[in-house]
């Protein structure tokens, strides 16, 4: 897969702007995204249950998207844990409405196995979260669409972004949080909002 002229000019913007050692826990980060929708992406993905997909397969649903690693200690499992704190906020109703996407910056290590005790040790839904797991290119050219940073460091940990990203069911991006321990309020907002859009389209 060829990163297209779009991608490669973000990545060169996003390295020129990038700290020399970005935080993994930093609070705020500046970012770039790429217009338009991710699902245009056409890299193949596998979920932790073995299945190939594409970005694309999440279309109809707003998808709730945060990339991380399976072996962070600090950063993504709180990623986690404000992602569940979103969903606590959610009717029933609005839980099945939405998708929960975690996509591995490491898949060197991050095996869909791996992607699936993680998910467990953290007692998710598995029916509503996917776990993804990718090549190089993949990785790096859906984090320059979302304006997700990350370093791989010299102990195989990762400096990355803490942002969560609201994408709508066809793969805009409508919202970011960024940080960790973000108040829901706004996101849950922007969600509801994304959820009445699909249910007014069908």
């Amino acid at each position: 897969m060829k990163i297209s002229a779009i991608f490669l000019s973000l990545i060169i913007t996003i390295a020129a702007s990038a700290e020399e050692k970005p935080s993994c826990c930093a609070e705020k980060e500046s970012s770039a995204e790429a217009a338009g929708s991710v699902y245009q992406l056409d890299a193949k993905w596998t979920s932790q249950q073995g299945k190939e997909l594409s970005l694309s397969d999440f279309k109809g649903k707003p998808v709730l998207l945060t990339m991380g690693y399976a072996s962070c200690q600090y950063a993504c499992p709180r990623l986690v844990a404000d992602l569940m704190a979103i969903e606590r906020e959610l009717s029933e109703e609005e839980r099945e409405a939405v998708q929960i996407v975690f996509v591995s910056i490491d898949p060197e290590r991050d095996t869909p196995g791996k992607m699936t005790a993680f998910f467990k040790e953290r007692n998710v839904d598995q029916s509503r979260w996917t776990g993804l797991v990718g090549n190089d290119e993949a990785v790096l050219e859906l984090s320059v669409a979302i304006g997700t940073r990350f370093r791989k460091l010299e102990n195989n940990d990762f400096a990355h972004s803490n942002m969560i990203t609201l994408l709508t069911s066809t793969g805009e991006i409508a919202h970011k949080q960024e940080g960790l321990g973000t108040a829901p309020a706004e996101m849950v907002a922007a969600l509801r909002k994304a959820i009445t859009d699909v249910r007014k389209s069908n």
